[in-house]
C-alpha cells in the first residue's frame, strides 16, 4: 500500500504482530485463512467436547447442532467480520483520496495534519489493549451458564458449565467481542475524520450532477461499515429462531423488535454522513441565491432582445440573448433546485435496509413454508 492510501486497518499492535510473522504482507490475501483459523481454534473443541458429552446431536432438549445462536455467531458473523474488513479498507482509502482533491489549498495542510493524528490513534497499543481488558472483564460478568432456564442444553445443567461452554466463555466469545471492538473502533476513526472534514474549506458544487455536492462518493465507504449490521441481524435472527423453536414465543410478537432492528441498523449505518448535512444545506442556499439572480439577469436580458422589454440594468452575461444558455441555465438551477443535503444516494439507503432484513429472512423461513412467503411477497409488490 503506498503512502497516499491511506488505511483504518491496516495498523496497530495486533496489525503489526501478524505483519512481524508474515501473516500480514502487502498484497497477500490472508482474510481467509484468517477467518478460517479462528473457526478452527473455536469452534473445534466446542464440538469434540460436545460429542464426548453426547451433546452434539441430542442429550439435551438444545444440543449444539441446534443452537443456532452460537451457530450465528461463530459460523456466519465472526467469519464475516474478518472476510469484510479488506472492502471496507479498500472503499475507505479511495474515498480518503477523493476527500484529499476537494479540500482548497488553504486547509490541506490540516487535512494532511488530521489523517496524520488518525494513524497515530489506530496505532497507539492502548486503544486495543482498553479493548482487550474490556473484553478480558466481559468474561467475568457475561458466563453463559445455558441458554434459558425452561430448557436443557449443551452448555451446562444449571449448576455448572460444561467444558464445551467454558471454551466458548474464555476463548470463542472473547475473540467475537473483540473483533467487534475492532471494527466499531476503526468507525469511530473513520467519524472522526468526517468530522474534520466537515470543517474545513471545500470545492463543492451546486450543481454536480451526483445531486449531492459532490460528496456521494462518501456513501460509497459509509457502505463499507454494513458488515456490522449484517452481524447483528445474524445474531438477532438466531435469537427469534431459538425463542421460536424451543420458548414458544409467536413470530407476531417478535415483529415490532425486528422492525425497530431494521431501522436502527439504517440509523447506525448512515448517521455519520448527516455531518455534511450543514455544508450541503449552506451551499445549496448560496448556489440557489447565485443562480436564481443570474437567471434574472439572463431573463431580462432574453426578453429585451425578443420581446423588447426595458431591461433593469441587467449584466450583459449573454450573446445577443442566447436562448441555448438560457436553457442551460434553467437546468443548472432546476439540478440546484433538487440537490439533496444529505450525501447518501437511494440505493445505499436500500443497501442499509437489505443489510438489517436479509439476515432476519429465515426467521420468516421457520415460521411458514417459502412458498407460502413467496405468494406473500408477490402480493404486496404486484
Amino acid at each position: 500500500m503506498s503512502a497516499s492510501e491511506f488505511s483504518l486497518l491496516r495498523g496497530g499492535p495486533l496489525f503489526q504482530i501478524s505483519r512481524s510473522i508474515g501473516l500480514a504482507r502487502e498484497g497477500r490475501p490472508v482474510a481467509a485463512k484468517i477467518a478460517l483459523a479462528l473457526m478452527v481454534i473455536v469452534l473445534v473443541p466446542v464440538v469434540v467436547a460436545t460429542a464426548l458429552s453426547g451433546t452434539l446431536l441430542g442429550g439435551v432438549e438444545v444440543p449444539l447442532i441446534h443452537d443456532y445462536l452460537f451457530g450465528a455467531r461463530f459460523l456466519i458473523a465472526m467469519p464475516l467480520l474478518v472476510l469484510a474488513a479488506p472492502n471496507a479498507d479498500q472503499r475507505i482509502w479511495r474515498a480518503v483520496h477523493h476527500m484529499r482533491a476537494l479540500v482548497l489549498p488553504a486547509d490541506r495542510d490540516r487535512f494532511e495534519h488530521s489523517l496524520d493524528r488518525l494513524r497515530g490513534w489506530r496505532d497507539s497499543v492502548w486503544p486495543e489493549l482498553v479493548l482487550f481488558a474490556l473484553v478480558v472483564a466481559s468474561c467475568f460478568i457475561a458466563l453463559p451458564i445455558g441458554l434459558h432456564d425452561k430448557v436443557t442444553d449443551w452448555r451446562g445443567d444449571g449448576q455448572g458449565m460444561s467444558a464445551a461452554a467454558q471454551w466458548v466463555a474464555w476463548v470463542g466469545s472473547p475473540v467475537f467481542r473483540f473483533l467487534v471492538g475492532l471494527w466499531l473502533w476503526r468507525m469511530a476513526l473513520w467519524v472522526a475524520l468526517l468530522f474534520r472534514f466537515s470543517r474545513m474549506d471545500l470545492a463543492l458544487h451546486g450543481a454536480h450532477p451526483d445531486g449531492r455536492g459532490g460528496l456521494s462518493f462518501l456513501s460509497n465507504a459509509q457502505s463499507g461499515f454494513a458488515a456490522l449490521v449484517v452481524v447483528g441481524g445474524v445474531l438477532l435472527a438466531g435469537s427469534c429462531i431459538f425463542e421460536l423453536q424451543h420458548l414458544g414465543v409467536t413470530l407476531k410478537s417478535l415483529r415490532f423488535l425486528m422492525a425497530g432492528y431494521i431501522v436502527l441498523g439504517v440509523i447506525v449505518l448512515l448517521a455519520p454522513l448527516l455531518l455534511l448535512t450543514p455544508r450541503l444545506l449552506a451551499l445549496k442556499q448560496s448556489c440557489l441565491l447565485a443562480y436564481g439572480a443570474l437567471g434574472t439577469d439572463c431573463a431580462e436580458e432574453f426578453e429585451q432582445k425578443w420581446l423588447g422589454r426595458a431591461r433593469g440594468g441587467a449584466a450583459p452575461i449573454l450573446e445577443a440573448g442566447d436562448s441555448s444558455a438560457l436553457c442551460d441555465l434553467t437546468g443548472v438551477y432546476s439540478t440546484v433546485s433538487t440537490m439533496s443535503v444529505v450525501p447518501f444516494r437511494r440505493d445505499v439507503v436500500m443497501l442499509a435496509v437489505l443489510a438489517g432484513a436479509l439476515p432476519l429472512l429465515p426467521v420468516l423461513l421457520v415460521t411458514m413454508p417459502i412458498n407460502e412467503l413467496l405468494k406473500k411477497l408477490l402480493s404486496v409488490l404486484m
